[in-house]
């Protein structure tokens, strides 16, 4: 697990390099606002078309080689990120990137494979965490890397640490051994099309509908973030970064620390809740934002919201999809997931155009107010459910 979220810290460290100086770089190249959102989308049409495929295949194939493949694509990316002068090749790079980004399902079909469910919310969030650190850390080596060698280092910084990442990952990152001991054929794997079947029925429709109203707010707010600070506080490319230090410190925080306690004490279902609560409250009050303390505020909650959302309800889907297509279960919702970052950014960026800086912020906060109460619908899976009592009920009796 430490080489795992190693590997993926490291990944998105690289992403988190580029992410905020992609609106200002489109600007600079001579893009309008509303092309921020088409820009960041594209990242997030090539993963909607290549996740389900990559999860798919790391069923039959194992987790590892696509995992190294996927770092081996993202250092292309970056690269051709360093070597862009023109609005075409930033929307090539992103296009690159998000074909690599199905590794986010393969690893955690990796954290499926080698851990008990009871302790899968807590290790996701492990993994999240490494997300949020990676935006801590990754926006200001952005930041800095700008100030020092002009347009083309942030890129190129980015790409040396993917090949790094790459060559650590050749040598210490293992198949999962869960797969590899338990003989069972990978040539066993249902189709594609049945896993859809299983995953458009209830529990798994109603987790994954979660997940698409979530991930397409907060997408739409990413889209437009850069420029609303610019608007608003006087952010640019040399200050970006800090902003994304204090968001990547509370997710770390609440994913690695909050939430395998939260979930032990109260459940999946109950954390999901908690965290579209606290989300819809971050929304709400960045629309509100105009000085210091409520954009603390509002920060706070969005980092907050998303740690305590995602995390269970990864762990949840997880838990309810059999073994031998977690990869393609978990794709999936990479690939409705997907659907969201694409309609997010091109939504959030066209209210941003049209109706100000407050206005993604509004419709965001809308969208998760959904998803808050489908949270309401969510259960423990059955089976579990009933494991966990008769194991307890057997605790009581030798008691």
């Amino acid at each position: 697990m430490l080489v795992l979220i190693g590997t993926m810290l490291v990944d998105m460290i690289g992403f988190g390099i580029v992410l905020p100086l992609l609106p200002f770089y489109a600007v600079e190249f001579g893009a309008a606002d509303w092309m921020v959102g088409p820009l960041i989308a594209s990242f997030s049409v090539a993963q909607l078309i290549s996740t389900p495929f990559w999860g798919k295949i790391s069923d039959h194939y194992g987790r590892r080689p696509l995992i190294l493949a996927g770092l081996a694509f993202s250092a292309v990316s970056y690269v051709l990120f360093g070597l862009a002068t023109t609005v075409t090749v930033l929307f090539i790079s992103r296009i690159v990137q998000g074909a690599s980004g199905g590794t986010i399902a393969v690893a955690q079909a990796y954290v499926s494979d080698t851990t008990a469910p009871e302790r899968r919310a807590q290790v996701l969030g492990w993994l999240s965490a490494a997300t949020g650190a990676a935006f801590m850390i990754g926006p200001a080596i952005g930041s800095w890397a700008f100030r020092w060698g002009g347009h083309q280092a942030p890129g190129f910084v980015a790409a040396g640490l993917c090949l790094t990442n790459l060559a650590f990952g050749v040598r210490f990152l293992p198949e999962p051994r869960t797969l590899s001991q338990t003989g069972q054929s990978r040539l066993s794997v249902p189709p594609l099309r049945e896993v859809m079947r299983s995953v458009l029925r209830e529990p798994l429709n109603i987790m994954i509908a979660i997940y698409f109203l979530g991930i397409g707010a907060f997408a739409s707010i990413t889209a437009i973030f850069p420029l609303f600070l610019e608007q608003r506080f006087g952010i640019d490319e040399t200050t970006v970064g800090y902003v994304f230090v204090y968001v990547g410190s509370v997710s770390v925080l609440i994913r690695g620390v909050t939430v395998g306690p939260l979930v032990h004490r109260f459940g999946e279902p109950v954390v999901s809740r908690l965290g579209g609560f606290i989300l819809v409250s971050g929304l709400a009050a960045g629309a509100l934002a105009t000085g210091w303390p409520m954009l603390a505020v509002a920060l706070t909650c969005i980092a907050a919201g998303t740690g305590t959302l995602f995390p269970p309800l990864a762990a949840l889907i997880s838990r309810s999809a059999a073994p031998e297509v977690q990869g393609s279960t978990l794709g999936i919702n990479q690939f409705f997931g997907g659907v969201a970052r694409v309609a997010g950014p091109l939504w959030g960026a066209a209210a941003f155009d049209l109706s100000g800086p407050a206005a993604p912020f509004i419709t965001a906060a809308i969208g998760v107010s959904f998803a808050f109460l489908l949270t309401w619908r969510l259960r423990m899976p059955r089976e579990e459910t009933a494991e966990a009592a008769a194991a307890a009920g057997g605790a009581e009796t030798s008691g």
